[in-house]
């Protein structure tokens, strides 16, 4: 068990899905967690913006007034803070941290394409200004990437060591910002570690991911359509695992410089998610029409490199994670007393 008492950590951009069950887990390890947000992406602002009800909003303000209430619950603190302004990332990190986690940015690779200056504003802007106030610190940066970067699988099992081919504005940016901080650990021994997740999935997730998506369907009744190849495969990666990696690359010496694919390790067959969702909603139904997303043709990311280095050992395959999930959704919706409404089919 890693013991990070006395241990000062910001997530910058931490109140989404991905840094709310990040921050949670640091505070029940002994770390005084501390997140910065905007709350424009994904989260309370937006809700609030689009006013209408639609795809499932009433669902997902109840997913967001919870994780605030879990943050609270577990002693993080949550200031509001928008990093795209460089007098604001100053102010606030210097405060001092041994940790920052880096993880606002806009991660749709469609809305990023339509509306590509609010996506650099959301994630080159804040990844400059950190780097900015980092450089003369000890801190440790995890930045996270994606697996995006890699552009289309030239091979089933991609390694770290392989050429990346990025396209689109999201893969763009998060593999110009890897190659700044390469660059910066060559000339300034920059301290900092790269994580790369795949298909992530879990509680409390709106970013309407494709097994989000799937599953919000299926309760509902409504039958989904995949915008994809029959035999198209995702690292699907169960929030907790990349939750574990992330510290691990947060406080693990080796990690210095380095990047890491944090995944389950083991492409599955996006509709073998039907498989499960049948288990629960027997008529759960799938509509397969021609591939038209703005993310690449992917497969296993080998995740060799964080298990020897890291000690990473994740736990949730796909029909032990997703399962967990489909079940969790299905007792919320019932405590909450929530109807589900249409939504519409987004491939992330």
């Amino acid at each position: 068990m890693i013991n990070l008492k006395n241990k000062k950590i910001a997530l910058v951009g931490g109140a989404g899905f991905i840094g709310h069950n990040l921050a949670i887990k640091l505070a029940s390890l002994g770390a005084d967690v501390t997140i910065f947000d905007a709350f424009s992406v994904n989260n309370i602002l937006n809700q609030i913006e689009k006013g209408a009800n639609t795809n499932n909003d009433e669902l997902y303000s109840y997913f967001l007034k919870e994780r605030v209430a879990l943050l609270v619950s577990s002693g993080v603190k949550v200031k509001i803070g928008d990093f795209s302004d460089r007098f604001v990332t100053a102010k606030h990190l210097d405060e001092g941290f041994d940790i920052v986690y880096l993880l606002a940015a806009v991660s749709h690779a469609s809305r990023s394409n339509t509306n590509p200056v609010f996506a650099m504003s959301n994630s080159l802007l804040p990844f400059i200004n950190v780097v900015n106030e980092l450089a003369q610190r000890k801190s440790r940066l995890v930045f996270l990437s994606s697996s995006t970067v890699y552009g289309n699988f030239e091979k089933e099992v991609v390694t770290e060591e392989d050429r990346c081919n990025p396209f689109g504005m999201y893969a763009v940016m998060k593999y110009s910002c890897e190659m700044i901080l390469k660059e910066m650990k060559e000339h300034a021994d920059f301290n900092y570690s790269v994580v790369r997740p795949s298909a992530l999935y879990g509680e409390r997730c709106i970013s309407r991911r494709v097994s989000q998506i799937f599953l919000e369907n299926s309760a509902a009744g409504i039958n989904s359509s995949f915008l994809g190849n029959v035999d198209e495969k995702l690292d699907f990666t169960y929030i907790e695992d990349l939750v574990q990696g992330l510290i691990l690359a947060g406080v693990e010496e080796k990690a210095r410089g380095e990047v890491f694919n944090i995944t389950f390790g083991e492409a599955q067959k996006v509709l073998s998610l039907f498989d499960m969702l049948r288990e629960y909603f027997p008529d759960a139904t799938v509509k397969i029409e021609p591939r038209n997303q703005a993310t690449p043709l992917r497969g296993t990311l080998s995740n060799e490199k964080a298990r020897d280095l890291l000690g990473f050992n994740p736990k949730y395959s796909l029909s032990k994670g997703y399962p967990k999930y489909i079940q969790w959704y299905i007792n919320f919706l019932k405590e909450n007393n929530i109807t589900l409404n249409t939504s519409q089919q987004v491939n992330e």
